[in-house]
């Protein structure tokens, strides 16, 4: 298989990405080099090397990401046809990833695979599905 995987960010119906707002709420050096491993993650997907993507789960993966003594994961999924969802990223601050990481990642794993960003219905539909995410 040859080509770049694309990357696509989770999108809440509310027009959030939460993965974006967290590259974006860190300082500009830290945010690029988010940035950059992103970009990596898509040149070389499922082939990236082990220090920088680990599983998580059957279905979740973390990139790693070290900037100076900060750490910080992205969290994504693959799709079939060479795509790359990222779901949301947090600042690493123990040992272990956060279990509520995880389930917040699986949460919006599961509605990108409902709803493929793509929310149709009234604003009292898009409310409720951000209700029971707890977004």
């Amino acid at each position: 298989m040859t080509g770049e995987f694309t990357i696509e960010y989770v999108e809440l119906p509310d027009g959030r990405v939460p993965a974006r707002e967290f590259v974006d709420s860190l300082d500009d050096k830290a945010a690029a080099r988010i940035d950059a491993f992103i970009q990596r993650l898509g040149v070389y997907g499922n082939r990236m090397q082990g220090k920088f993507v680990k599983k998580l789960s059957s279905d979740l993966f973390e990139l790693r990401v070290k900037h100076f003594d900060r750490i910080f994961r992205v969290l994504f999924f693959f799709q079939p046809g060479m795509l790359i969802v990222i779901t949301s990223g947090f600042q690493k601050k123990s040992q272990q990833t956060p279990p509520g990481e995880i389930a917040k990642a699986d949460k919006l794993r599961k509605v990108w695979m409902k709803y493929r960003n793509h929310y149709a219905g009234s604003q009292r539909e898009k409310a409720a599905i951000l209700e029971e995410l707890g977004l």
